[in-house]
Order: structure tokens, then C-alpha cells, then sequence
């Protein structure tokens, strides 16, 4: 158990000191700190640093951390993990999403197949099939082009398109349009397709079983919207399927005529890389994606290959256990400043909690620590108009993630560089403060943050950006001891939501239903 090691106990101990020391007094002390506590990553076209400089970390501190790297075994699990190994161990299987944007040239075999070759047909194919909606090859029922793509999916197959689709748009001109359909609240469908015709519109349904409850109802809303006007034997024409059996979507009575492959080794929360990203690599091109995917791929040669203490994901994630399991920091912040990546901080919550927010270790036992950090956050400007003022003065300590961009594609240069300034203000003033002779105007200060930035938001610092708080989430759970890549919590509350939801057909609760749920089934019967 992790914290039976030396370098944990030292970090216990560190923690203890650390309320002694302030960010003031560690930058007053050591002029080479903003440097020695930033690193560099280079993309090729794109670079991003990130500055650990002001969170609440010494040297000695860094060194505990990268000991405790050593004995939670990270490099040998990340070696792994990109070997093919079973590391989701409670499902017996690889996590191989960086087999998803690995070169041609590299091979990764599992059970005798080479994944890599796998997956380059793949995006071969979609690579085809997006050039072919594009240029007006493939057409709808009626022989009218698609002009906008309905993505259905929920959680990894409608977090990850979705945020791409938000980031890229604000920067590239798509050739068709994209909207999003995840909740099974039937009024969000209903409204998507109100502004949708059908004759020019492409669906693209992503599970990987087909047995997702919010994807078949609304598959199934959609399908019967489409025949509509394109008849019943038409339907299929506008449809493709993203799963890991196509033939299950068929068994559920979805018709398609285009299918792609995803593998059983990807958790949806890992496939942004995949072709349940098919949506955007339609909208925005093949060639667009190929750059998404080679900013993930470059995190993934550099997590692989840097040394430790220079590793960014490496650092990230040994900083998080440090904020969260030593300091008992239980909440992070995500703040990047551009419009564009607003749905970022609801793609890490997946990302982050979902892998991380377990209590029981990889060996059946509970864990002795606390593990993933409850995560929000919104975009800068807008997030100093509201929760900044209780990060600054609040009584709990919340770590932040403050992300931006140094070239911006706007004509309004002059205004970009105001909101820079107002991150780097921001950290600033969570990390220094300001004395003032009436109490409710003094900041403390000595509050952590993290600033990444990227030379510019495009598909290439994106795709780096994801890649990044995806190693970051494994190394975290290397030193917690616990399966990143399985979400058993999830699985509960669709079984019981199936079991109640046949008792609200059957217009009354069973009786063997909690006296709770009993009283709220009958409310909710009783005013329908």
C-alpha cells in the first residue's frame, strides 16, 4: 500500500510543514523559481509550457513526489500500458487509447493482432467516408447533400465530439453543421431537430454495446423524425453507427448504412480518438483530425520519454495527489481562458472522476487515502464574475488549472491580450495577495494554481491538451492503487433506472420498492 512508503511518509510530514511556508516568502527565497518549475513540450508547429511554480511545492517536496513515482511503480505501468498489457484489470483488458493516434509504423499486438494496424484502416475509412459527404458523393435518401450532422451519444461518445466540435468551430470554417444530442430528456431532441431538415441531415450514433439507454431512445426519436421524410427504407441512408458490434445497433432496431468500428480496450471516456469522433472529422476534415490526433500522439511520445521531472502529465498528476491526498485540497478548478473551451471543464469531470473517484484499489482492498478531487470550473472572463471571489477569499483552498493561449486568430488583438493579462492576474493574485487595513479587503494569497499555455487553440494543442489530463488521470491512479479505466459506479443506476422505469409502465411501484422511491413514483404517476 502506497502510503506504507518511505517517500509517502515524507510527504506526510512535508505537509505538515507546508502551512509554514507562503509562495511570497518561496519566490522571495529563490530567484530561479518561475523556471526551474516550468516545462516545456514542443508539438513540431505548436508548443505549450506549463508553470507549477505557484503551487504550494519545494524542492524537497518535488523530490518526495518523484520518489513516491518510483515506488507507485508509474514508469513500468505506464510501459504497460502502451504495450498492450491488461492494466484494466478489474475487466481483464488493455486501456490502448494511444494506440488510437500512434504512428503506422508502430506495433502494438494484442491476443496475436496488430491494434495499430486495426485502427489505421479505420481512420482510413472514415478518412473516405468524410470526403465522400463532403464533396457530395454520399447523399441523403433523396439524393440532397448533407449539410448538418446530429452526433447521439452520451458521457465520452457526446463529451469529447462535442468539445471538439466547440473548440474547432470558433477557429475553422466547418463544411457542415454539428449538434449534439446526449440527455434522454426528450424536450433537448424535440428542439435539435425542429431546426434540422431531414433530407440534408446525417446522424451519427455512437455506443460502443448499443444498450445505452439515453442513445436508443433518442436513436429511435431520430429515426422516426427521419422517415418521416425520407420514407422508412431511407432511413438507413442517413445513419451511421460507432460501436463495437455494429450488429447490436441492428438488433436494437436502428437502421444504418455506414458503420465504424471502436474497440472493447477503450473506455468512452479515452475515445475522443476514435472514430465516436467521426462527427467533427466530417464537419472539419480528415486532415484536421490527423493534426487533433498528432498533438495526442506527441504527449504520448513525450510522457514515454521524458524523464521524470521534466514530464508534464508526470508532474500534473504527482501534483494533484500532493493537493488532494496530502493537503486534503478536495475540489480542483478549471479555468481556460477562451470561449471556445467552455466545455472543457465538464469534459475533464468525465475524464477525471469518472477514472479516478473510486475507494477500493486495484487489489480489492479500500484504499487509505483520499483519491479523485470533485472538478469544476467555467471559462475566464466569466469566472471572475462569479466563483473567483471564494478562491481568493474563501475558507477552503481550491486548486486551479488556468489555461491559455498566446496567438489568437480574432481581429481584435487588443482585446485578447486584456484577457491574458486577466489570467495571469489571476494567478497573481491567488498566489500573492494583498494586504489591506480593512479586514474583508485582504486576500491571503498562498493559493495553488497551474498555468498551461498554448501557442494557439488549434486541432493540434487540443488534441496535446486532452492528451496531457489523460496521463495525468494514470498517474494518479498508479499511486492510488486503483483501476483508472473501469466505472462500476456508473452500472448501478442504470440497472435500477430500468427496474423503476418498468414500474412507471406499469402505472404503479412495485412492492418491494423503498417507501421513498414508492412515494415519489406515486407523485410523479399521479401528475403526469
Amino acid at each position: 500500500m502506497i502510503t506504507t512508503t518511505s517517500s509517502w511518509k515524507k510527504l506526510v510530514a512535508l505537509g505538515k510543514e507546508a502551512p509554514q511556508s507562503t509562495l511570497s516568502g518561496l519566490f522571495a527565497a529563490d530567484d530561479q523559481r518561475a523556471t526551474r518549475n516550468t516545462l516545456h513540450l514542443n508539438l513540431g508547429s505548436g508548443s505549450i509550457i506549463a508553470d507549477f511554480s505557484k503551487q504550494n511545492i519545494t524542492p524537497e517536496i518535488v523530490s518526495a513526489l518523484l520518489e513516491l513515482a518510483q515506488e507507485a511503480s508509474v514508469p513500468s505501468r505506464r510501459d504497460a500500458m502502451f504495450a498492450g498489457d491488461p492494466v484494466n484489470s478489474s475487466e481483464a483488458q488493455p486501456a490502448l487509447h494511444v494506440a488510437l493516434r500512434a504512428p503506422s509504423t508502430q506495433k502494438i499486438v494484442v491476443d496475436g493482432i496488430d491494434v495499430v494496424k486495426e485502427v489505421q484502416q479505420v481512420r482510413q475509412s472514415m478518412a473516405d467516408f468524410a470526403n465522400g459527404v463532403r464533396n457530395g458523393k454520399i447523399v441523403g435518401a433523396t439524393g440532397k447533400p448533407f449539410t448538418h450532422i446530429i452526433n447521439v451519444g452520451i458521457g465520452g461518445s457526446d463529451l469529447g465530439p462535442a468539445l471538439v466540435w466547440d473548440a474547432l468551430s470558433q477557429t475553422l470554417t466547418p463544411s457542415l453543421h454539428c449538434s449534439f444530442v446526449s440527455n434522454v430528456d426528450p424536450v433537448e431532441v424535440e428542439k435539435v431537430l425542429e431546426g434540422h431538415d431531414a433530407q440534408c441531415t446525417l446522424i451519427v450514433m455512437c455506443s460502443k454495446t448499443f444498450s445505452t439507454t439515453e442513445t436508443l431512445s433518442n436513436s429511435r426519436i431520430i429515426q422516426r423524425w427521419l422517415a418521416g421524410s425520407v420514407g422508412d427504407t431511407g432511413v438507413a441512408q442517413h445513419c451511421v453507427v460507432v460501436s463495437v458490434e455494429p450488429q447490436r445497433a441492428t438488433s436494437a432496431g436502428i437502421a444504418f448504412a455506414h458503420s465504424f468500428n471502436i474497440w472493447p480496450w477503450v473506455g468512452g471516456r479515452y475515445s475522443v480518438s476514435s472514430a465516436v469522433n467521426l462527427a467533427n472529422v466530417v464537419a472539419f476534415g480528415s486532415d484536421v483530425f490527423d493534426d487533433f490526433l498528432g498533438g495526442m500522439c506527441a504527449v504520448d511520445k513525450h510522457f514515454v520519454e521524458a524523464p521524470l521531472a521534466t514530464n508534464i502529465p508526470v508532474m500534473m498528476g504527482l501534483i494533484s495527489v500532493w493537493n488532494r491526498s496530502i493537503l486534503g485540497r478536495e475540489t480542483q478548478a478549471v479555468v481556460p481562458y477562451a470561449t471556445a473551451m467552455r466545455l472543457f471543464a465538464p469534459y475533464l469531470q468525465q475524464l477525471i472522476m469518472e477514472s479516478n473517484g473510486k475507494q477500493v484499489g486495484s487489489d480489492n482492498v479500500v484504499v487509505a487515502t483520499q483519491t479523485s478531487p470533485v472538478v469544476w470550473g467555467s471559462i475566464g472572463t466569466n469566472s471572475q464574475h462569479a466563483f473567483m471571489q471564494m478562491l481568493h477569499q474563501g475558507t477552503s483552498v481550491v486548486p486551479v488549472d488556468l489555461i491559455g493561449f498566446a496567438r489568437t486568430p480574432a481581429v481584435h488583438g487588443d482585446a485578447h491580450d486584456s484577457l491574458m493579462a486577466n489570467m495571469f492576474a489571476q494567478a497573481q493574485a491567488l498566489a500573492f495577495g494583498a494586504e489591506s487595513t480593512e479586514p474583508q479587503r485582504v486576500m491571503p494569497g498562498n493559493r495553488a494554481s497551474t498555468v498551461l499555455m498554448a501557442s494557439e487553440l488549434s486541432a493540434q494543442t487540443l488534441g496535446a491538451l486532452i492528451a496531457l489530463y489523460e496521463h495525468s488521470v494514470f498517474v494518479q491512479g498508479c499511486v492510488w492503487g486503483i483501476n483508472s479505466f473501469d466505472q462500476w459506479g456508473v452500472e448501478l443506476g442504470k440497472k435500477l433506472a430500468q427496474n423503476i422505469s418498468e414500474q412507471i409502465a406499469q402505472g404503479v411501484p412495485s412492492s418491494d420498492q423503498d417507501a421513498s422511491t414508492s412515494q415519489l413514483l406515486q407523485w410523479y404517476l399521479k401528475h403526469q
